[in-house]
């Protein structure tokens, strides 16, 4: 047993000696090659050193200087400028490197070593590196400070290294870059735990913004819940970006990612776009669920406002916007907008398929709509099959349509409607309500009216027009009439009465080739079924009777017999300016003597009384008949002779045709 003692009592010696030996030899310049030398038999890595710092007043404090691991001769080293370590005394029993710290300073980490490199396991309390740099196939990080708590390592976990923690972290960088989107002075303040990221606070530069919120991530669930997210200052310029942006949004939709935004803030920003600008823009948004539609949201709530802005060229200031958004419903609480020198102020409520407004202003607005405005206003309104505007008020506007087949121009536009119900499907009809609208003066292809009148009403599909007024410069067209949009078949009446109406609203209005001046009186009462053209086509009825006053045609009555000739009612309306042939200068103004007009409608079948026309040199008369149910009952002609010319024009079946003789007996 003495002899057992002894054995035991010198080991425990040269062990005492041997560690106070290592010891020692770590306060010398011998620490740097011992702890490579023993790197290399103990690993199958290479680590050089320029210095290692110890002391025995803190044992399990070590110091490298100027650290180089060098996994294979093929691959870079890992290197850093210090790192400094504080061995767990948990290391002691058991099998793995366990640090209370881990300290490193400006380390080197080469991707694809890192990539092909098993590390021994590791775990550290803390886990602090400075100056670092690395990239991934989607995140580049330059200069930055990152610290993560209860760091463990594992080699065999398909997660980054930089993922394998538990606890706090906080990150800093002047510089990272995460899907080719470039970020300045990041910093991050949070919690990993369970694979769920819990951001207190995070900030950083984007696009001139500066950015803060505070976010929790769930990638296994698919989840993000932003708590708060402020973007102050930003600048957006590049539709490039929006692009990708969009298409992102698209990829994480397609994935099932769902968002939950608590409250975001952009303040005073401005973005610069093909189709639209804003200036000074503030925005504010509670509660939305992301990827659902605006009908989905519970109880979401949008507030925007802007200094300035442009839409599609359109400029406008000062735009307020307040939404509240429920299931199947968007509240406007209110909106409003100073464009086209007007401004204008709507609330109401919008679902999927009715537009409700409590009320909709308009005030000295100076619109030059665009050739397809039609379109667009039917396209805007397509989804709604009912439109309620409690209160209608459009005051003072100004309307011009240059660009339209039919030209027109409205100033002083005054329009008020209550208790409105419109349905824009198929055809725009006012189903319930009452609208009056007056101008002081309007313009319809080149005819001007002065100060139109027309009141309208309609309860429950029984829609009346109570009376318009269409004043020209000396005469007056009034109308009346009537349509029952909720019985069957759609029965309708009107009756128009006309006195002194100018002349040059057949060609203007009607496409008739009438070049020639003059009054028109006339008076119409029909009636018939408005549901489609097959109910119209067999039940027309009604009378027109016209007669014409103090009518003359320049350059004589070759100017009405070259209209007649022309092949289309857009050549024959300008005929007048451009005659086929040139009229002599005793044609000038003739007057011309007219039958009055009369066309009777039974049951769809028209009929034209002889309508005669005779002037200096020129005798006409037009008669026929045309039933809208029976193209083998459309027949009209007009027959004319001007001298020892001759022309006869058809239109029959939806065709026409021009037939006669000149004086030198060819054919026209």
């Amino acid at each position: 047993m003495r002899f057992i003692g002894k054995i035991i009592a010198t080991i425990v010696v040269l062990a005492a000696l041997g560690v106070t030996i290592i010891l020692t030899l770590l306060h010398t310049q011998y620490a740097a090659p011992m702890l490579s030398q023993a790197v290399s038999w103990l690993t199958p890595y290479t680590l050089n050193l320029s210095e290692v710092r110890y002391h025995i007043r803190d044992p399990w404090h070590l110091t490298l200087l100027e650290p180089s691991l060098t996994i294979t001769d093929s691959q870079p080293p890992i290197t850093a400028s210090q790192v400094s370590l504080w061995l767990s005394t948990d290391s002691l029993t058991q099998r793995q490197w366990q640090f209370d710290s881990l300290l490193i300073d400006n380390p080197v980490l080469p991707t694809q070593t890192l990539a092909n490199t098993k590390l021994p396991e590791l775990h550290s309390q803390r886990l602090a590196i400075s100056q670092i740099s690395f990239a991934t196939n989607s995140i580049y990080l330059e200069k930055g400070e990152l610290q993560l708590d209860n760091w463990h390592f594992q080699p065999n976990n398909p997660a980054p290294w930089w993922q394998q923690f538990k606890g706090s972290f906080q990150l800093a960088a002047d510089s990272a870059q995460w899907q080719h989107w470039e970020a300045k002075q990041l910093l991050l303040d949070g919690i990993h735990n369970n694979n769920q990221w819990k951001l207190n606070g995070f900030s950083f530069d984007w696009q001139y913004a500066s950015i803060n919120g505070q976010l929790i991530l769930a990638p296994d669930k698919k989840t993000l819940n932003i708590q708060q997210l402020t973007l102050s200052g930003l600048q957006l310029q590049d539709s490039g970006l929006t692009q990708t942006l969009q298409h992102q949004l698209d990829r994480w939709a397609s994935r099932q990612w769902q968002a939950t935004l608590h409250r975001v803030d952009i303040l005073d920003s401005s973005i610069d776009l093909p189709t639209i600008s804003l200036n000074h823009a503030n925005l504010s948004l509670t509660d939305w669920h992301w990827p659902g539609s605006a009908y989905s949201q519970h109880n979401a709530w949008l507030s925007f406002n802007a200094e300035s802005g442009s839409w599609r060229q359109q400029s406008f200031t000062d735009p307020l916007l307040d939404l509240s958004f429920t299931p199947n419903a968007v509240i406007l609480n209110g909106a409003s907008v100073n464009a086209l020198e007007g401004y204008w102020r709507v609330e109401g409520k919008v679902s999927p398929e009715t537009l409700q407004l409590n009320n909709l202003t308009s005030k000295g607005i100076k619109w030059f709509l665009p050739a397809d405005w039609a379109s667009h206003l039917s396209q805007a309104l397509s989804p709604f099959k009912q439109i309620d505007i409690r209160s209608l008020d459009i005051g003072y506007a100004q309307l011009t349509a240059a660009d339209s087949d039919i030209p027109w121009y409205i100033n002083g536009l005054n329009l008020s409607g209550s208790d409105l119900i419109l349905h824009p499907q198929p055809l725009f009809r006012l189903w319930h309500g009452n609208i009056t609208a007056t101008a002081r003066q309007m313009s319809l292809n080149t005819v001007d009216l002065y100060e139109p009148l027309i009141e309208m009403a309609s309860e429950q599909g029984l829609w009346q027009l109570k009376q318009a007024f269409l004043p020209f410069k000396d005469g007056l067209l009034e109308a009346t009439g009537q349509l029952n949009l909720s019985q069957e078949g759609q029965p309708w009446q009107a009756a128009l009465q006309g006195d002194s109406l100018p002349a040059n609203i057949l060609p203007q209005w009607l496409s008739v080739p009438w070049p020639a001046s003059g009054r028109i009186d006339m008076t119409a009462a029909i009636q018939g079924l408005g549901q489609n053209y097959t109910s119209l086509a067999h039940s027309l009825n009604g009378e027109l009777r016209a007669t014409f006053r103090d009518s003359a045609v320049e350059q004589g009555g070759r100017s009405l017999f070259n209209a007649w000739r022309q092949a289309s009612a857009s050549e024959a309306s300008s005929s007048s300016t451009s005659p086929v042939a040139k009229a002599t200068e005793t044609d000038k103004s003739t007057p011309l003597a007219i039958t009055p007009l009369k066309i009777t409608s039974d049951r769809g079948r028209m009929t034209i009384a002889p309508f005669r026309i005779k002037g200096k040199e020129i005798n006409a008369v037009l008669k026929g008949q045309w039933d809208l149910a029976n193209p083998a009952g459309q027949q009209l002609e007009l027959e004319a002779m001007l001298g020892c010319q001759h022309l006869i024009r058809r239109w029959q079946q939806g065709q026409q045709t021009v037939s006669g003789s000149q004086c030198d007996g060819k054919s026209i």
